[in-house]
């Protein structure tokens, strides 16, 4: 599998059962969430109006589905090399290089700086539509603001991060561990940006996303048009609120590992199926929060059961183009 391996004891490899099942686990809830992701992606770009309203959620929708591809990848990448080290008391010695063009590596690097900057403009977004709400119908919405300019920064900044992540993996390159990773190959000092950027952005959506709601549940009292910038608030602080729970909270524990001391497994484990759970989560929260997208998922499902019902019933066991219908006695009497 790797053209260099050393051989190992024993004490080396034990606990390498648990850890397979860690991951057995894990690239489940990754495949269940690539399979939801990429359901959501197309009820977003099937629908014109979706395709012009949720930028910043299509956004976010798409580095949840590479993610959500990384951590299967990711998984299956070590399930391989756990078995294959307990099956052959060997190890792969890497350098940070090799675990750099991992392409499971590469894809959970897009992921993790794409997700918490688009969860970041979300805050961002809201909070602009209920304080300057003129600037932002006449600036921002329907704008290249909306379309172009917030997208391209996002994706400039994820690109500028991955080459400066290459950067230093080419020009420190260095034996490291076997089992590859952010930290062992770009070092920690980026591992720490990862961290500390997926920290900042999801408290900082949460808390634009908050003050946007109390601002416009308070002025919906006196202006009625204003519930419905409530109800579309509500699904982003939701959002918000679950990636500062289930993504920030996990990377809080690996900075506290990093920097002060090691955390029981029993922790640490579960925080990183937390990540991946959110980035399979957000559809449901649409669903259960968001009635145009709900009334769109539902009428998209019955079009898909109706065109089979239609297909099922223009053929016939034999072949024919169309069922015999009525009994047999009516038959017998019609050829008669």
């Amino acid at each position: 599998m790797f053209t260099l391996n050393e051989t190992v004891n024993t004490s080396v490899i034990n606990g390498f059962e648990e850890l397979i099942t860690y991951h057995i686990v894990n690239t489940s809830l990754g495949a269940i969430s690539t399979l939801v992701n990429t359901l959501l992606i197309v009820i977003f770009l099937s629908y014109r109006p979706f395709r012009t309203r949720y930028v910043l959620l299509i956004l976010l929708n798409v580095g949840d589905l590479i993610n959500s591809m990384a951590i299967v990848l990711t998984g299956l990448n070590r399930i391989e090399l756990y078995s294959t080290a307990i099956r052959t008391m060997t190890l792969p010695v890497r350098t940070s290089i090799e675990c750099a063009i991992e392409p499971w590596l590469i894809l959970k690097l897009i992921g993790d700086i794409l997700i918490p900057v688009s969860t970041f403009w979300m805050g961002v977004e809201r909070l602009v539509a209920i304080l300057f709400p003129i600037f932002y119908r006449f600036s921002v919405d329907g704008k290249a603001v909306k379309y172009l300019v917030v997208p391209g920064i996002s994706l400039l900044f994820v690109f500028t991060s991955i080459c400066v992540a290459f950067y230093l993996a080419f020009t420190e390159n260095h034996l490291t561990s076997f089992y590859c990773g952010r930290k062992a190959a770009f070092g920690e000092g980026f591992g720490t940006f990862i961290y500390c950027c997926n920290i900042t952005c999801n408290v900082a959506s949460t808390i634009f996303a908050t003050a946007a709601y109390f601002k416009a549940l308070n002025l919906s009292k006196t202006q009625p048009r204003m519930q419905r910038q409530v109800n579309v608030i509500r699904y982003y602080l939701l959002i918000s609120v679950l990636s500062t729970l289930l993504v920030s909270l996990p990377n809080t524990i690996a900075l506290f590992q990093l920097y002060v001391e090691k955390v029981s497994d029993s922790l640490s484990k579960p925080a990183y199926w937390m990540q991946t759970i959110n980035s399979g989560i957000h559809f449901f929260v649409y669903l259960a929060l968001n009635k145009e997208f709900r009334a769109r998922t539902f009428r998209m499902f019955k079009m898909v059961h109706s065109e089979e019902m239609s297909l099922s019933k223009k053929q016939s066991p034999e072949g024919c183009d169309t069922p015999l219908r009525g009994s047999a006695k009516t038959l017998t009497a019609r050829t008669a």
